[in-house]
């Protein structure tokens, strides 16, 4: 991760900032799959994308990995740098390895700090949001960028009406823009955004890797069962897998789609009191009928989904809850996470298995352990914290010990990695036997 302090006497953004991010589109998979050219890629990727920035008054504030985070006065500027950099990184020879860079603009309020970075959470969340959903070699504005600069565009560049569109996290729907000039590819396939469907799901920070067979597999048994619980150790990842099932499920349930984590509830009675409150149904409360009747006459012609997260400290009130609902209302269905099944009639318990393990390192080639999901989970946590992070030969057989002496379980994967900014993957893994202290 690179921070950066402002220079003396450079008047830098702030107030009204127009935002730029990049990524480079399947970064995690191109170091896995090009280990010995990646890093000269990317070096080249960062300096071409600090000429233009430089080039068009910008300020980079920060560097992830390969993802970069710039702030402009104006936004006429911002949209300069996107087009210079997409044209340069087009006409770059890049050999083997496609480098294809997704940018988001937004303009919003912001402060900057001492440190050289902004304070201003919707504005910077927007602006991640925006480029989150693009695909590599697309430039996407926000309704309030393509605002300021319709009337002063560059010669050759128009904007593309990619309509309102319903971002994670964000309430009201955003009104979206491409940038197109006849240097560029101006097609693409839709925007990843979520549809009209009314949800609660959190935003995501970091992205999912693997469990491609287990989606499969559960969304196949939501055909046939109307609760399914996923079951397993804490730290398997029940929770974020739950929330990647719903997101694609997401244009099945038109009527909505609801997370209701259970973690910080002691009270039982609390449960549907909850859920209640998230549908905003708490002030409607009719004293002929108790919490439970109101939630289910509610969901009773609705099809949608209800996601009841961390059950196993209130097994038996999620498991009468959800029974009283999959009772009475036909196109409701649940997705349950705990430790444990909730017993009842109907349920499909689904044990999670840990992450796909490297095979025996002495054997394995590269490319073959890098097929495992425990080392790219692992890889990829790694360049959050560490941005010249990559698996090399010599750093692979410390890697595959690190996962498979943690169980491919996520969670103590991920706070592994964490650690990457300070230790190498053999230091790493020769403090394993010293797991509290690493991992906490």
């Amino acid at each position: 991760m690179g921070n950066f302090l402002p220079s003396k006497g450079k008047a830098l953004p702030t107030g009204t900032v127009t935002f730029l991010f990049t990524d480079i589109e399947g970064s995690t998979d191109l170091a896995l799959t090009h280990p010995d050219t990646w890093e000269t890629a990317k070096t080249r990727h960062h300096s071409i994308l600090r000429q233009a920035i430089d080039r068009h008054n910008g300020y980079i504030f920060q560097i992830i990995g390969d993802a970069f985070c710039a702030a402009f006065h104006t936004a006429g500027d911002a949209l300069r740098a996107a087009v210079q950099s997409q044209i340069d990184l087009q006409d770059e020879d890049w050999g083997d390895i496609p480098i294809r860079v997704r940018m988001g603009i937004n303009t919003g309020k912001a402060e900057l700090q001492d440190d050289g970075q902004y304070i201003g959470y919707l504005a910077l969340s927007t602006v991640q949001r925006v480029m989150s959903i693009a695909y590599g070699g697309q430039t996407i504005l926000s309704g309030t960028s393509a605002g300021l600069v319709r009337s002063d565009l560059p010669d050759e560049v128009n904007l593309l009406d990619l309509k309102e569109h319903r971002l994670k996290g964000m309430l009201n729907p955003e009104h979206l823009w491409q940038i197109v000039t006849p240097e560029l590819p101006g097609e693409f396939p839709p925007l990843q955004t979520l549809t009209e469907v009314p949800n609660n799901l959190p935003l995501q920070l970091t992205s999912f890797i693997g469990r491609e067979f287990e989606i499969s597999e559960i969304k196949q048994a939501l055909n046939g069962h109307r609760l399914v619980t996923l079951t397993g150790s804490g730290g398997i990842g029940k929770t974020r897998l739950s929330l990647q099932v719903a997101d694609e499920l997401m244009d099945s349930f038109p009527d909505g789609v609801w997370f209701l984590e259970l973690a910080p509830i002691v009270d039982p009675g609390l449960v549907p009191y909850t859920l209640a409150n998230l549908l905003g149904l708490r002030d409607a409360v009719d004293s002929a009928q108790t919490m439970d009747e109101l939630v289910a006459a509610y969901f009773q012609s609705r099809k949608a989904l209800i996601l009841l997260d961390n059950c196993e400290h209130l097994i038996d009130a999620c498991a009468n809850f959800a029974d009283l609902l999959l009772r009475s209302c036909k196109d409701l269905k649940i997705i349950a996470t705990s430790r444990e099944a909730l017993g009842i009639e109907s349920e499909l318990s689904y044990h999670l298995p840990s992450l796909s393990l490297p095979g025996k390192t002495e054997v394995a080639t590269p490319d073959e352990l890098s097929r495992s999901e425990a080392v790219k989970l692992f890889a990829e946590r790694a360049t959050l914290v560490k941005r010249h992070f990559s698996l090399t030969d010599e750093n692979f057989p410390h890697i595959a010990q690190i996962c498979q002496r943690l169980d491919g379980i996520p969670m103590a994967i991920e706070l592994a990695a964490a650690r990457a900014n300070v230790l190498t993957p053999e230091q790493i893994a020769q403090r394993l036997d010293d797991r509290f202290n690493l991992l906490t």
